[in-house]
């Protein structure tokens, strides 16, 4: 007998990045539902 349990889904929200005065993201918004695969790649492709 297999039990399936949901996991909670993961919200990011009004995310924003400065590099001194220069704005590079601004009120960013990510949602990541259940069962979803995600990889955030940084700058040299590492994730």
């Amino acid at each position: 007998m297999y039990i399936y349990s949901s996991m909670s889904k993961v919200r990011l929200e009004h995310i924003e990045k400065k590099y001194a005065s220069i704005v590079a993201v601004n009120d960013v918004e990510l949602t990541i539902e259940d069962k979803e695969f995600v990889v955030l790649v940084g700058p040299s492709g590492g994730g």
